[in-house]
C-alpha cells in the first residue's frame, strides 16, 4: 500500500514538474520570462509542494493503521461490529489508551488491559467523558453505534 501510494505521489510530482517546465518554456523571440509565466511556475511549484506535504503524513498514518490491523497480538474472534469498533478505537482512542489488541500504548488515559472494563462502562465514558487521571476525555468522542462498537470491542479484548 505504501509503495503504491509513493508511486502515485512520484507520478504526480513528475507531472507537476513537466507542467511547470512546459509553462515556463518561452519562444526564442522573447528576451525574458513574462509575469504570467513566472506566476504559473510559482503556482505549479506551490501546488506540488502542498500535495507532497499533505500526502506524506496521510500515507504514513494509513500504513500505521494497516500495520496495527496485521499485528493483532490476540486470538479473539471479533464480530463485524467489534471489528468496526477496533478501527474506531485505533483512530480515536489509541493515542491515549493502552490496549494490546490494538497495539496502542497511550499514557494519558487508563491502561484498558489492566482495567478490563465492561462494555457499559466504556460506552458511558465515551458518551459522557471523564475528568480524572492524567487528562480529560472529551464528552461525545463517538456517538450512537460507533460508541457501542468501540465499547463492545474493548470489553471483548481488554486484558486478553
Amino acid at each position: 500500500m505504501l509503495v503504491a501510494s509513493l508511486i502515485v505521489l512520484a507520478v504526480a510530482a513528475v507531472i507537476g514538474t513537466v507542467a511547470a517546465l512546459v509553462v515556463t518554456r518561452r519562444p526564442a523571440s522573447t528576451a525574458g520570462p513574462s509575469r504570467r509565466v513566472s506566476g504559473l511556475f510559482y503556482a505549479g511549484t506551490v501546488f506540488v509542494v502542498v500535495v507532497i506535504g499533505l500526502a506524506i503524513p496521510f500515507l504514513l498514518m494509513n500504513e500505521n493503521a494497516a500495520d496495527a490491523e496485521r499485528n493483532t497480538p490476540i486470538d479473539v474472534r471479533l464480530t463485524e461490529a467489534q471489528s468496526a469498533g477496533r478501527q474506531l478505537f485505533i483512530a480515536n482512542c489509541s493515542t491515549c489508551h493502552t490496549l494490546a489488541a490494538s497495539n496502542s500504548v497511550g499514557t494519558t488515559g487508563p491502561n484498558l488491559d489492566k482495567l478490563r472494563p465492561q462494555a457499559a462502562l466504556v460506552e458511558n465514558a465515551i458518551l459522557l467523558g471523564r475528568a480524572r487521571g492524567n487528562g480529560n476525555m472529551p464528552v461525545g468522542l463517538l456517538l450512537g453505534e460507533d460508541a457501542k462498537h468501540v465499547a463492545d470491542y474493548v470489553a471483548a479484548v481488554a486484558g486478553r
